[in-house]
């Protein structure tokens, strides 16, 4: 049950700042959380998977509010590539972003003394 409370609210973390300050903030928040999350093993692992769900809300919040697929259908022509692979980039963006920082970030803590 814990594990499924930290995976809802760090999902929603990311989607919440990412809405309020931007992508940059994907790896601020991956970065705190890897540095500083217990236990230690699949950090970055579990930042991305956070960090994908949490703009796939963002992606369903959208496409409830506008013409999510009429846009990606048009920008999909234009770079000449499947609408569906825009959707999934837009997913593995953010992953790749926290996974990096949350697996960097724990190396760049001084070791405690």
């Amino acid at each position: 049950m814990r594990g499924v409370v930290k995976f809802l609210l760090l999902s929603e973390a990311f989607a919440v700042a990412t809405f309020g300050l931007g992508w940059w903030s994907v790896p601020l928040i991956a970065a705190l959380w890897g540095a500083f999350a217990l236990p230690p093993g699949g950090r970055a692992r579990f930042a991305a998977l956070c960090a994908a769900t949490g703009w796939a809300s963002l992606l369903l919040l959208d496409a409830a509010r506008g013409p999510l697929s009429e846009v990606a259908a048009q920008i999909a022509g234009v770079m000449r590539v499947p609408s569906f692979a825009l959707y999934v980039l837009t997913l593995v963006f953010p992953a790749m972003l926290a996974w990096s920082a949350a697996s960097l970030s724990p190396r760049l803590r001084k070791p405690a003394v």
